[in-house]
């Protein structure tokens, strides 16, 4: 009866290790939306505070506008757009950020996380 237990045991912990694996969980949910060089918004991707991560469209261009909120009791965000969570944008020289936030419908200070944008046509993957 012992040596089946010290089986079971064996076998229990070798199935552990491969089932408790965990993400640790993001200091700061982020959404980052891409730009093509004519200004339409063309791409997101998202992490939450779980660590999922979520992607949708071209998330390959230099154009993007970068949001983040913080997770748990982490530091604040220091926000560069007055009454947004936007921490970091870089957009074709034509279009002011006041536009393009228009466009890709910038989150309001006092989120808790990001959204996802839902009505651009993409499908949305977890990569």
């Amino acid at each position: 009866m012992k040596h089946s237990l010290g089986k079971i045991a064996f076998v229990a912990m070798t199935f552990i290790g491969y089932i408790g694996t965990a993400n640790a969980l993001a200091q700061n949910a982020t959404s980052v939306k891409y730009f093509d060089e004519n200004g339409a918004i063309v791409g997101q991707s998202v992490r939450e505070c779980s660590a999922i991560t979520y992607q949708a469209g071209n998330t390959h261009t230099a154009y993007t506008i970068t949001e983040a909120t913080s997770c748990g009791q982490n530091p604040g965000q220091h926000y560069i757009v007055p009454g947004t969570i936007i921490i970091a944008y870089t957009l074709p020289a034509f279009l002011p950020i006041s536009t393009a936030c228009e466009i890709a419908e910038c989150e309001p200070v006092g989120v808790s996380e990001p959204d996802e944008l839902h009505d651009k046509g993409w499908i949305w993957t977890n990569p």
